[in-house]
């Protein structure tokens, strides 16, 4: 089913169950464009079964998830994200031999491949064609996922961009991490799903990466995303809204005070003697 005046991703009753394990649980949101919506909880509540399934990596038990009015569960990963949805890994993929610039690069394939009217892969004889003899449609394709590219790597400072030459083994842990992300931003998505994108970083790093999603967002306004973190210093910054997961069901959502502060949160993460609300320092899991 499709509704095309919709906009934005809508997770309808979305369940995954693993030998009778309800990893997801019946759980229904919505993201509208520009909107960051927080996944929280402990390990085990189910946060990174639903970005599987959210990106196609994973199968539905039942359920459905849409974008933009066009149902995507059941679609392959990388038709998924020729629609418009990137996601990052909750552990770093890199491509270690690659370049720093290929790395982006690769970032790119999905808005760089041309489509038909019907929305289907053109021949890919006159995509040889257009590589080999630079014909003018292909030239611009290919200037424009170069500047999406180094847009990319830019966004990092002097993290990536200096080392666009180096091969991504020789990059830091934090830097590998950056390099993830920006391989996700080149392919320009309209939504996108950060799997602990702070995961292992200081808290500098942290601080940093925070203030790189603020730019993000001021700077793509109808850039919706999604993102799984512990860190609530950094989910209290930069999340309109918050939705709290406990054994593959929402228990909590709303506002990042609100959902934080909900009693139930509270007496599930921090016991039932502590009365304030979790503060900004706090990991969830």
């Amino acid at each position: 089913m499709t509704y095309p005046s919709e906009r934005g991703l809508r997770v309808e009753r979305l369940s995954r169950h693993f030998r009778g394990v309800k990893a997801v649980d019946d759980v229904s949101f919505t993201v509208a464009p520009g909107e960051t919506v927080a996944l929280v909880g402990p390990n085990g509540a189910g946060k990174s079964t639903l970005i599987q399934l959210l990106s196609g990596v994973e199968r539905p038990t039942s359920g459905h998830v849409y974008l933009d009015g066009k149902r995507i569960d059941g679609l392959a990963p990388e038709r998924i994200a020729r629609l418009g949805l990137g996601r990052s890994f909750q552990t770093s993929r890199v491509f270690p031999m690659l370049s720093v610039w290929d790395s982006a690069m690769l970032g790119t394939q999905a808005s760089l491949l041309a489509r038909s009217p019907s929305g289907g892969l053109i021949n890919p004889l006159a995509e040889v064609a257009g590589e080999l003899f630079g014909l003018a449609g292909w030239r611009r394709r290919r200037e424009r996922a170069e500047r999406d590219a180094r847009e990319a790597l830019q966004r990092f400072g002097d993290r990536l961009w200096p080392r666009r030459g180096q091969p991504a083994y020789s990059l830091s842990y934090a830097n590998r991490r950056r390099l993830e992300l920006a391989r996700v931003l080149a392919a320009r998505p309209r939504f996108v799903l950060f799997d602990e994108p702070a995961a292992g970083m200081n808290p500098s790093e942290t601080a940093e990466l925070t203030d790189l999603l603020l730019a993000l967002r001021a700077s793509q306004p109808e850039l919706g995303m999604v993102v799984v973190e512990h860190k609530l210093s950094l989910v209290r910054r930069i999340a309109d809204r918050v939705i709290v997961l406990n054994q593959g069901r929402i228990l909590a959502s709303g506002e990042p005070g609100e959902a934080l502060g909900h009693p139930e949160v509270i007496e599930a993460y921090l016991g039932r003697a502590r009365k304030r609300p979790v503060n900004s320092d706090a990991h969830l899991g």
